[in-house]
């Protein structure tokens, strides 16, 4: 009997898995292993085409990096095609870990073999995404300290070892596969959306959008909303944006991006919160998708108005103190020392918080959104095209709240923003906290709002990878669900106890409550007219008195008193 012979990576992968196992939770072990793939990737993509560039010249690769011609068409091709380059044959992985290991710092020299011999083009967001991951790498890589710690040591050596090994073509189990899933482990600890939100927004998105160019997901996690995309359409589109406020994950999702064939020079990250500021380079976009906080409940409090342009106006003066640093190099005692470039900058940035009230002129019964833990969300929305979409899942206490009736008067009565509500069954959340996606437009014909109760009638199965047999704990929802969710929506069908279509009046009649359930009836049993409840009720309560005055009249016959 023939056994399917199990791939290289597979059989790495239990070997690495094995290992974190075995090793405590440090920050140190995360940010390693991201450098370590990222620094696997770019070296085994370089080589290999350098190698397939030299193939039939008789010419081996130290002597090719010897030959200034061949030097320099290797730097071209390069940045042209990869947009980084390693500039010396014993910078690539395998020969640093060849000629190195077995020296006492291998740790030392295998970082500093990376960073300091790879090159950018000038201005190009590769150098600024890689300087970002090289600073972190060495803030949180405590590398002098680790190797004073033998035992340590000596198993991060073992890891690096073992991912050097990996192969990057391998197509049974690829190699943003394996990162993919050494990243789900709590060794890394990365924030990431669930599989089936991930799943629902792409197919929405997809029915709502042909081609669409400028992408942004506000609560980026490790970019797999974004990467999902890009494979529905088989390849990156326009222009990808994205803010990400945990370090590590915003990391991760840098190097994910890179894996999956995204150029980085149509990819604009920010590392901040979203809830802070929404805005990226005064960007708009045709498509907003995410998976939005868990805001104003148990884990976040709203913050007040002043608080809320503080937070806004501390994020600004970071903003433009970054760009000063990069462009003119200012450090940080300039900032601190110099009282004529502090008085220019608050003075910029009072004019930037006129500027930020007059977009968010709300007066009258709508004062109070200035104060909104949701006012991020009107500024999403601000930020779209003309006929612009924005895809979000969130809390389900967004649609019933009392504190957000007047945002939801502004999104629906006020501005008719508000598409598609569709509720999503509780299973598959980890947590089991009701969700709902919700779909917002800015190009309206109609003051009609669909609701789809797709709490009911689903069929789910469980999300695994049969390449090499890890099946995830989440739910997805099967495609002939998502299917029939999507051609619902596409239509905007009204379906007995599935869907239904409801104007804006019929809302403000219900006060503004977006609850699903109040506009899709799925209740199965006999309905009982009330009218008919009331006089069965008062007939019982007669019968009831006429026994109790006859056994009244039998206790005294009896002479039995209490």
């Amino acid at each position: 009997m023939n056994r399917r012979k199990r791939s290289t990576n597979s059989t790495i992968f239990r070997n690495i898995r094995s290992k974190l196992r075995q090793a405590d939770y440090s920050r140190d072990i995360s940010y390693l292993l991201v450098f370590t793939f990222l620094y696997k990737y770019c070296s085994d993509s370089l080589k290999d085409y350098f190698l397939s560039a030299i193939e039939d010249k008789e010419i081996t690769l130290d002597e090719a990096f010897a030959n200034p011609m061949y030097r320099e068409m290797f730097r071209n091709d390069a940045f042209h095609m990869f947009g980084y380059y390693i500039n010396s044959p014993e910078a690539y992985i395998d020969e640093v870990i060849n000629t190195k290991y077995s020296d006492r710092f291998f740790l030392s020299e295998f970082y500093n073999a990376f960073r300091e011999n790879i090159e950018f083009m000038p201005n190009s967001n590769y150098g600024k995404y890689f300087g970002f991951l090289f600073n972190a790498f060495k803030r949180q890589i405590n590398i002098a300290k680790l190797e004073h710690d033998s035992e340590r040591s000596l198993l991060y050596k073992d890891l690096i070892y073992s991912i050097s090994k990996l192969d990057i073509y391998e197509e049974s189990f690829p190699f943003r596969e394996v990162f993919n899933q050494i990243c789900q482990f709590r060794t890394i600890n990365i924030d990431h959306d669930p599989d089936y939100i991930n799943f629902i927004l792409t197919e929405l998105v997809c029915a709502s959008k042909s081609s669409p160019m400028d992408v942004y997901n506000p609560f980026l996690n490790d970019a797999s909303s974004l990467i999902r995309l890009s494979n529905k359409f088989s390849l990156p589109y326009g222009k990808s944006y994205g803010k990400g406020y945990d370090e590590i994950t915003f990391c991760v999702s840098i190097v994910k991006l890179l894996m999956n064939y995204f150029d980085l020079d149509n990819v604009f990250l920010e590392y901040g919160n979203a809830i802070d500021s929404v805005d990226i380079n005064g960007a708009s976009y045709d498509v907003i998708m995410s998976k939005l906080p868990h805001v104003g409940g148990w884990s976040s409090k709203p913050m007040s108005k002043a608080q809320n342009k503080e937070f806004a106006k501390i994020y600004r003066r970071k903003k433009l103190e970054n760009v000063l640093s990069s462009n003119f190099k200012m450090d940080e005692k300039s900032f601190a020392d110099d009282s004529q470039l502090n008085e220019a900058l608050e003075s910029l940035l009072e004019k930037m918080d006129m500027e930020f009230d007059s977009q968010n002129q709300f007066s009258g019964e709508y004062e109070s959104l200035k104060d909104s833990e949701y006012l991020f969300l009107i500024n999403l929305i601000n930020s779209l095209k003309k006929d612009g979409v924005m895809i979000v899942a969130l809390s389900q206490s967004f649609l019933f709240k009392n504190s957000l009736e007047t945002l939801r008067k502004y999104l629906t009565y006020e501005n008719n923003f508000i598409d598609t509500i569709i509720s999503l069954p509780d299973v598959l959340g980890k947590y089991s906290r009701p969700e709902i996606i919700c779909v917002f437009k800015k190009n309206k014909v109609d003051d009609n709002v669909l609701f789809i109760d797709l709490s009911q009638d689903f069929n789910a199965k469980k999300a695994q990878n049969s390449s090499h047999g890890i099946i995830r704990r989440n739910l997805l929802l099967d495609e002939k669900t998502v299917s029939r969710l999507v051609s619902t929506y596409a239509k905007k069908e009204i379906i007995n106890r599935y869907s239904n279509v409801v104007t804006v009046s019929e809302i403000v009649k219900n006060d503004f409550n977006l609850s699903v359930s109040r506009y899709v009836d799925t209740f199965e049993g006999e309905f009982i007219q009330l009218r008919d409840l009331a006089h069965e009720k008062k007939e019982i309560t007669s019968n009831i008195k006429e026994l109790n005055k006859k056994i009244d009249e039998m206790m005294k016959e009896l002479d039995i008193n209490f």
